[in-house]
């Protein structure tokens, strides 16, 4: 077999394959017997041919290239490389896609033999696209062998013809030279561009695809320090973006995520009558235009955006419900239940501005919520609290009990109102229990702590599962009775939190799931955290929960943000500065967050500015 494997040329090979479709039967036989003994030597052809206009030919290759021995797995692999790879060609398509998702989420050590036989010998196109791909992807900062990985690829891949080979051999000239090529890189976007929109059959998965390497080969771009690169790159393919409110708004959110704000003005303009149907492309585009510093053009959008989704003026009337105020208005009537689902739009999108860091477009979002519906409106209720939440982080104390007030009110006369608050998951204790918080900390802020004093003792009592108020009492200044009274009751609850640890700590596993059981944990250990490294008491056990924490649920901004302030109570300016810029990128628009990266990074400078020059 092997000599005869050596024999035959691409040309031979092509030529057999075309006389598959020959009229007599004894030449068709002939070259599939002949096809069959060359082998693997003649599967790139063959998987080519799986595509042939002439159906005969096609349904050969198809049976040929099932029905070829390939070595999935080799001696060399891991045992989890095996144990995925046993049996893979009996495996339907689903199942061997699900297969290669698993090989692709191992380390690339482990994964990337494996993936690049499956790239090379997997009949379905799409699959062997597939393996490439997860190649493609995986992380390479794990010191694996760019010059080895090069040499591997370009010593199994031969044919150039096949997408997945030409993706992968480019792949391998980029790791041999640092750096991507995006003109190289271009010419394949442009040539497989062709396939996916006049292949015969498969197009929506090449363009699929194909889209999706444009995505990684941005990204692999972007982590290699060359973003104009990255924005050449997802500018020019603008148009293999599928022309659908869904796919546009992963595809501006990935280039909001990524900073490629011109390439999403370039998606507006193509395809602008979807987007000024889409509050959420609307507002993704005022977003890029504003990051590009064109403030008029991104307003123009953003008021676009705020009009779709119509409220009309909604008024109470005594016995009735709220009824639209529209009867003298050339307004058509809009139905309660439509209005309801306009509304929840409108906080919904708010909410995400906020998240967002645009909170003034988040702001007039709310706003419009709150002005067309009756106080008591849920949708009018919600909108209210999450502008308090969003206030609350920027510290507009006088905006955030603005907000509440007018519900803590309604709550304290209509039962019923605060049965549907409760229904929808929002407390009146923690209503009221926020505002006396923040008409305490603007006591504070105006100079008036001893005033401060009992409104904030009242807001703790009323919710005593926020400590930032407790926290908040240990940092006012009081008399020696205040202190004592505030030590009091920070033992106490620093002795809850400890207690809280333990319990979750000792809960047996059976008893809850797996996850829970960690996510549990590790709530506790890091209010316990939080707690002591913003107060007094056993700092180093404070940081030692902390990282347990973190161990548990690593990467969460909000956990981060509490490892910092403990390295920043035992004095580790440094490490406090390194975590809490970690946090803030994660979660970069996070005015809390923000506002301890400063104040660790002034401390820090200081720090260094007195401490005594090195020694010669």
């Amino acid at each position: 077999m092997g000599k005869q494997a050596a024999e035959a040329s691409r040309a031979q090979i092509a030529e057999l394959i075309e006389g598959l479709a020959s009229d007599s039967y004894a030449t068709r036989i002939r070259c599939r017997d002949r096809l069959s003994r060359i082998g693997l030597a003649a599967f790139d052809q063959l998987r080519e041919a799986r595509e042939h206009p002439d159906s005969e030919v096609a349904i050969v290759a198809r049976r040929l290239t099932s029905g070829l021995q390939v070595q999935w797995s080799v001696p060399d692999d891991s045992s989890t490389v095996r144990e995925l790879l046993f049996e893979y060609s009996s495996l339907s398509i689903t199942e061997r896609q699900d297969r290669i998702t698993q090989l692709a989420e191992l380390p690339r050590g482990e994964s990337f033999e494996p993936l690049l036989r499956l790239a090379r010998f997997e009949p379905e196109p799409g699959l062997a696209r597939s393996a490439a791909l997860a190649i493609m992807n995986q992380d390479t900062t794990d010191g694996s062998n760019r010059a080895d990985e090069a040499h591997s690829i370009q010593s199994k891949i031969k044919d150039p013809e096949l997408i997945a080979n030409a993706w992968l051999l480019q792949y391998a000239k980029d790791l041999q030279n640092g750096s991507i090529s995006p003109k190289q890189w271009q010419v394949l976007f442009d040539e497989h561009r062709q396939v996916a929109v006049h292949g015969d059959t498969g197009a929506n998965d090449t363009a699929r695809q194909l889209l999706q390497l444009v995505w990684i080969t941005a990204e692999r771009a972007i982590d290699q320090g060359s973003p104009d690169a990255a924005l050449e790159i997802v500018r020019n393919n603008v148009g293999l973006i599928p022309a659908r409110t869904r796919d546009l708004i992963q595809a501006t959110s990935w280039a909001l995520d990524h900073s490629l704000y011109p390439s999403i003005a370039a998606m507006y303009e193509a395809n602008l009558d979807l987007f000024e149907k889409s509050p959420i492309l609307l507002y993704s585009a005022a977003e890029a235009y504003s990051r590009m510093e064109q403030a008029s053009v991104a307003d123009r959008l953003a008021g676009l955006a705020l009009e779709i989704n119509p409220i009309p003026m909604l008024v109470e009337q005594p016995g009735d419900p709220a009824l639209p105020n529209n009867a003298d208005q050339a307004e058509p009537f809009i139905h309660p239940q439509v209005i309801r689902l306009h509304a929840e739009a409108h906080v919904k999108i708010a909410f995400e501005l906020s998240q967002r860091g645009l909170f003034r477009w988040a702001e007039k979002e709310f706003q419009l919520v709150i002005d067309r519906l009756p106080l008591d409106h849920t949708m009018a209720a919600r909108a209210r609290l999450y502008a308090a939440e969003m206030h609350s982080e920027l510290q507009h104390h006088e905006v955030v009990i603005e907000m509440l007030t007018p519900l803590d009110q309604r709550i304290e006369r209509d039962n019923e109102f605060e049965e549907r608050l409760i229904a929808d998951q929002f407390s009146s204790a923690i209503v009221r229990s926020n505002l006396d918080f923040h008409r305490g900390l603007l006591l504070i802020q105006r100079g008036q702590a001893e005033q401060a004093q009992p409104v904030l003792k009242r807001a703790f009592e009323t919710n005593r599962e926020n400590i930032d108020i407790l926290i908040a009492m240990y940092r006012l200044e009081g008399d020696q009775k205040w202190q004592d009274e505030v030590r009091k009751t920070l033992t106490e609850q620093i002795g809850i939190a400890e207690a809280e640890v333990n319990e979750a700590v000792n809960t047996p596993r059976r008893l809850v799931p797996p996850w829970l059981s960690e996510n549990s944990v590790a709530k506790r250990l890091n209010a316990y955290a939080w707690l002591v490294s913003n107060t007094e008491g056993d700092y180093q056990k404070a940081l030692k929960y902390s990282r347990e924490s973190l161990r548990l649920t690593p990467n969460q901004p909000a956990l981060m943000d509490t490892c910092a302030r403990c390295y920043f109570a035992v004095g580790d300016l440094e490490a406090a500065v390194k975590m809490q810029a970690e946090a803030c990128e994660r979660m970069p628009h996070s005015p809390p967050l923000q506002r301890q990266l400063e104040q660790f990074e002034q401390a820090l400078k200081s720090s260094r500015s007195s401490e005594p020059p090195q020694s010669p």
